[in-house]
């Protein structure tokens, strides 16, 4: 009979830490958290007597580049962090519009456009985003994204964004443009 007493007596002495032990994992879950931002506007212009192109709308041109720095010292300050980790990276959306079109002014010049990312200025090339079939007439192009690689360049902070295109000759003298982009990202407190 004691032996009963004393089985049941350790088993509820053993609920309490199941039920702490559980909620020591939900907690740490609940202390991660997503971050959403949009990266900085890249202005750039598309010069005629600068730009390559040529009869072939098949012949691709770097339209441009833009070396972006992710503060993630600041999300980790402002989160009264010191250090954590990353996970889930990704661009959330990719769009490259006209700026203040001229009358008239469309993309049709243009047959497609892609986006690199490398860790440095001349380093082997990720792609991670491509716009095809651009419909006629379109003065903003959203691009189709592919997030399978795209941690590494997150977690490095720092890295470069290129924009390709395939073009025929630029109709116009100057096309100004803008390059707009957001990442999201899970910080993991450590």
């Amino acid at each position: 009979m004691k032996t009963k007493h004393f089985l049941f007596a350790i088993m509820l002495a053993a609920i309490p830490f199941l039920f702490l032990t559980q909620s020591c994992d939900k907690a740490k879950d609940a202390t991660k958290f997503d971050v959403s931002m949009d990266l900085p506007d890249h202005y750039f212009v598309l010069d005629s007597n600068i730009v390559k192109s040529s009869a072939s709308i098949k012949e691709e041109t770097m339209l441009t580049q833009q070396a972006i720095s992710i503060n993630i010292d600041s999300v980790f300050s402002a989160n009264g962090l010191s250090s954590a980790s990353l996970s889930n990276a990704g661009f959330t959306h990719i769009t490259v519009l006209m700026d203040n079109p001229l009358p008239g002014a469309n993309f049709d010049f243009m047959s497609g456009m892609r986006v690199v990312l490398s860790e440095t200025a001349d380093s082997e090339e990720t792609q991670i985003a491509v716009a095809e079939n651009i419909p006629a007439g379109s003065t903003e192009v959203t691009f189709t994204l592919d997030n399978s690689a795209i941690q590494s360049f997150i977690d490095n902070h720092n890295f470069y964004l290129r924009l390709y295109g395939q073009m025929g000759p630029l109709p116009w003298p100057m096309l100004p443009l803008i390059l707009q982009s957001g990442i999201e990202f899970t910080v993991n407190p450590l």
